[in-house]
């Protein structure tokens, strides 16, 4: 072997090492990673706790708000996206060593995983003794810096040349934004029975010392993000597989203001009923809708309203956004048919064009028929409580299913039609299951 070979295998080696410092803090390989776990969630209604705040309009601004978001994002690279909280649908997690427990909005919309950081001002709580994090207290803890290949300076993420340290930003639609520094550290899930632990080592997260957000209830310390990005906690985790199942929303009835459910990952993420194909996608979840039913009538619509030009489907399954969004001419015709099926007054509530009717939920129970999704290989029944969500002052029911005025944008399908049905994300077949079941069993 001559001397120039040698000297370059020399530096070969001295470069993989140099590089290698900089993935210890990974933290896990694939013997460390389980196969798959569950982890607790529950969706609580704050519409209870604070019966002066005005939920109704704060819901349909804030879907308004993540409708505008994905359709601009769908066109630039996507960053992340607004929050508010009448409802919300969280996991529970502890995080650090030793751990402290932190409730996290799930939002299948956006893409890093951040909490806010002990010592931030304007971040989501105001209470001090509120959940934070502090990565000194943490001894699994460990700061990125720029030289760190998870610091890889794309989007959100940069080096701060004056520290040397890795930086985030996420900006939302509503002109807020979250910023503060990357960490590694130790994510411990529980599931609902306690029966089921896991921990991973080296998961991403952001660490909030900014923020101008102040859209989350005290309760809430972060998003967790599981979009399809590379940033997100699936991605970095490398589960091709997790499923969920939103509890029934409690805000028009009596009742314990919090349900519990379990989301599961991995090998333990739940594949039932029937799949739709996913739209090939770099950050969200996209499938085909092709019709829409009531009470089992078929409404006459033309499939290629809820397609792209090029005819690919563009309805998001999204866990962010309260309110279903469809194309107008499906909404008018779905306003039409449930106007006459329904025998209750209609009304105009809080200047809004949606439809309403005075009522509760027996009333919906009585009154409003299911309504079928009809995806491309699957159909989804969607029952009547599922459908109407009640005023603030919980004498009106209005409809969870908003207009689109741009035939080109993309359709949403929201949290409140998805309660009670489970759904699971197969990023390995690019498929999307979708069945009715009672969430809280899932335990």
């Amino acid at each position: 072997m001559g001397c120039a070979t040698k000297i370059f295998g020399f530096i070969v080696l001295i470069v993989v090492f140099i590089l290698g410092q900089g993935q210890p803090s990974l933290g896990k390989s694939p013997s460390t990673v389980p196969s798959g776990f569950k982890a607790k969630t529950f969706y609580r209604d704050y519409s209870q706790l604070s019966p002066t705040h005005d939920h109704f309009n704060a819901m349909i601004n804030h879907s308004i708000n993540r409708l505008n978001y994905f359709n601009n994002a769908l066109t630039e690279e996507p960053i992340s996206l607004t929050h508010w909280g009448t409802s919300d649908y969280i996991i529970e997690l502890d995080i650090g060593k030793p751990p402290k427990t932190y409730h996290l909005n799930i939002d299948t919309g956006s893409h890093l995983t951040w909490i806010q950081h002990k010592g931030c001002s304007t971040c989501i709580d105001k209470n001090k003794q509120a959940a934070s994090y502090d990565d000194k207290n943490s001894t699994t803890s460990i700061e990125l810096s720029c030289y760190d290949v998870e610091c890889d300076e794309d989007g959100s993420i940069e080096c701060d040349d004056d520290s040397g340290k890795c930086t985030y930003k996420a900006y939302y639609a509503d002109g807020s934004n979250s910023t503060g520094l990357l960490y590694l550290d130790t994510f411990t899930f529980l599931s609902t029975d306690e029966s089921d632990v896991v921990e991973l080592e080296g998961v991403r997260l952001g660490g909030a010392f900014d923020c101008t957000q102040g859209a989350f209830h005290h309760d809430i310390q972060g998003v967790f993000g599981l979009s399809r990005n590379r940033r997100s906690f699936i991605s970095q985790n490398g589960f091709l597989r997790f499923s969920h199942c939103i509890p029934s929303y409690k805000g028009m009835a009596e009742g314990p203001p919090v349900v519990r459910s379990n989301m599961m990952f991995g090998t333990a993420a739940l594949l039932l009923g029937n799949s739709t194909a996913m739209t090939p996608h770099l950050h969200f979840y996209i499938v085909t809708l092709n019709g829409i039913s009531v009470r089992g009538m078929r409404l006459w619509l033309d499939p290629s309203i809820f397609r792209m030009p090029n005819g690919r489907g563009r309805t998001i399954v999204d866990t962010g956004t309260p309110l279903t969004y469809i194309p107008e001419e499906a909404f008018n015709e779905v306003v039409e048919t449930l106007e006459y099926l329904i025998k209750l007054q209609r009304v105009i509530y809080s200047g809004s064009p949606a439809l309403c009717f005075k009522g509760n939920l027996k009333d919906v129970d009585q009154h409003v028929p299911e309504i079928t999704l009809h995806f491309e290989g699957l159909d989804l029944p969607i029952i009547p409580r599922s459908l109407f969500y009640a005023s603030a002052d919980k004498v009106n029911i209005c409809l969870a299913i908003r207009p689109m005025k741009d035939r080109d944008q993309y359709s949403i399908f929201g949290a409140l039609l998805q309660q009670n049905v489970n759904i699971a994300f197969d990023m390995e077949e690019d498929r999307i299951f979708m069945s009715p079941m009672t969430c809280a069993s899932i335990i």
